[in-house]
């Protein structure tokens, strides 16, 4: 055998491993992928469903923070209006409470004086 066909045999059989190689990398790849797409169809599967619910929860939520956003408006005019009508009361009561205090006060002096004095 002449080195030109052992080179020949030798580059034949290092194309062949090459192809062997190539090939058995090409299976790998393609199971690679295919794993991949169903993992990609899994996380589809349970990731849909998870981001609707999370829509959901977001829209009652909201939804949540706008009515206690309107109690606590409501909440905020009752007590102006408290505030408001206890000033009133505090206004009008104040001056005939201290008034009649102070007339029965001296109502009481000027009875005391009387009964010194009857003595």
């Amino acid at each position: 055998m002449s080195a030109l066909e052992l080179v020949t045999v030798l580059c034949g059989v290092l194309a062949l491993a090459a192809a062997a190689g190539l090939a058995l990398a090409s299976a790998r790849l393609l199971r690679a992928a295919r794993e991949l797409d169903e993992a990609r169809s899994a996380f589809e599967r349970g990731a849909v469903p998870a981001v609707e619910e999370l829509r959901a929860a977001a829209r009652r939520a909201t939804a949540e923070v706008d009515r206690v956003d309107d109690l606590l408006d409501v909440a905020g005019s009752i007590g102006t209006r408290v505030d408001a009508a206890t000033e009133a009361t505090y206004r009008a009561l104040t001056s005939p409470v201290i008034k009649g205090v102070a007339a029965a006060a001296g109502t009481r002096r000027a009875a005391r004086r009387l009964r010194r004095s009857e003595r």
